[in-house]
């Protein structure tokens, strides 16, 4: 690893960190946010979501920012939806946000989900992981439901 890459590393760990992954066992995707969000972050975890929902098309993405606080500004949320799209964001994923336990900033997340919405991504607020957990799970069963009984 060169230096850069490693003061870029040792940076985004001190400052914001947060991690990524998809969970086989539940066929999801999930995003855990700690500490600080900002603009740059966000398009980061975009970048990386879309990475994995084009690895694993059908998953859902659960992101919990539980414990995060938004320094993002509204413009550069305004983008992400965008920006989501030029990486090849599958139209049909299901996105729950739990938001910061301290509802501050709570505007943003707002906003962030509603140009999300306006942009065509079904994108939904919730206060704890297991409530956005149910959502996503009775999405899924409606959505195989809806194509099973599609006709031919």
């Amino acid at each position: 690893m060169g230096a850069a890459a490693a003061v870029a590393e040792f940076a985004r760990e001190d400052i914001m960190p947060w991690t990524i992954e998809y969970l086989p066992e539940r066929d999801l995707v999930l995003l855990v946010v700690t500490g600080q969000l900002l603009d740059e972050d966000g398009r980061a975890q975009v970048a990386e979501t879309i990475r994995l929902l084009n690895e694993h098309p059908s998953a859902p993405v659960l992101v919990d920012c539980s414990d995060a606080e938004t320094l993002a500004t509204l413009p550069a949320l305004y983008r992400l939806p965008d920006y989501a799209t030029e990486l090849g964001a599958p139209w049909n994923v299901r996105v729950a946000v739990v938001i910061p336990k301290t509802r501050f900033r709570i505007e943003t997340f707002q906003f962030f989900a509603l140009v999300s919405r306006n942009a065509g991504y079904e994108v939904r607020l919730f206060d704890d992981q297991a409530s956005a957990g149910e959502w996503l799970r009775r999405s899924s069963a409606v959505r195989i439901e809806a194509h099973l009984f599609a006709p031919a």
